[in-house]
């Protein structure tokens, strides 16, 4: 991948990563969190080649997203079929391109892989997750351990290509900014990975386990968020966040022993 697309693509998820912290933590105090992604954020675009800067400034404007993966020699942000010199020229990594229709900056990305199972009828947040993706008891008792045994699990189950990368992800972003957002509570995720689409997971510990600056989490709502699905992850944490801001729907998802329970829950948010 091309740098400066790579160096875009960290600015777009500290963005993003300011934008879901306002819609999951608006009711605590996040000035520091704030402060730090915002000084990072401004940092990395103070390195960008000046050119390359001042465009991305004109396309934040218009688009949350300004660097997308092509698809099929496709632009995902606007669809538009690429012509084939271009589509050749973003697979290569001295190529610093962007889409001649919606002007966000491009990079390859292999074709998705099909979803394990089809819940595409389901409505709400349930259509983003499934059965096998509910996990009610965790066996780790340290942070880091629990993300490595969530992003194992989570990729056991098909919806995500590499255990491996997925863990790995899962915790760059946890040392960006903690995902525990308070009432037990965290939104560990991964973006710009290999995945069927935008995946949750839900998975409980019951005895708590340590997040850092006294968050003790019970409740972990796990998601795999490919590029052009970040958008629809903000709303989906937003829907998460709104059923759970009640302490009665979180004890009723601590009290479930079974996956089938589990999903009985979360087919009924978002509807």
């Amino acid at each position: 991948m091309n740098k400066y697309i790579n160096q875009m693509l960290q600015i777009q998820d500290m963005t993003l990563a300011l934008s879901v912290n306002n819609v999951i933590r608006k009711n605590k105090d996040t000035k520091e969190t704030v402060e730090k992604l915002e000084t990072s954020i401004q940092q990395m675009k103070e390195s960008l080649p000046s050119e390359i800067n001042d465009a991305l400034s004109r396309i934040e404007t218009n688009y949350e997203l300004f660097v997308v993966p092509m698809v099929n020699d496709c632009c995902t942000g606007c669809f538009i079929k690429l012509p084939v010199g271009i589509a050749n020229n973003i697979k290569s990594p001295s190529e610093c391109l962007f889409c001649p229709n919606c002007h966000r900056y491009l990079y390859h990305d292999e074709k998705p892989f099909a979803r394990p199972d089809n819940n595409m009828h389901y409505k709400g947040i349930a259509r983003f997750s499934s059965i096998n993706l509910m996990f009610p008891e965790l066996k780790s008792n340290k942070h880091k351990d629990v993300i490595k045994e969530i992003g194992n699990l989570i990729a056991d189950t098909g919806f995500v290509k590499s255990s491996d990368e997925f863990s790995k992800a899962l915790l760059k972003r946890e040392a960006l900014s903690s995902t525990a957002v308070g009432s037990g509570i965290a939104f560990p995720h991964a973006r710009d990975i290999q995945a069927c689409g935008l995946t949750l997971a839900v998975a409980l510990a019951p005895e708590g386990i340590d997040f850092g600056d006294g968050e003790i989490v019970k409740v972990l709502f796990v998601s795999a968020v490919p590029i052009q699905t970040s958008v629809f992850y903000m709303e989906l944490v937003a829907k998460i966040a709104r059923y759970f801001s009640k302490e009665v729907n979180v004890n009723k998802l601590l009290d479930c022993k079974t996956q089938e329970e589990m999903w009985k829950i979360i087919v009924k948010i978002g509807k």
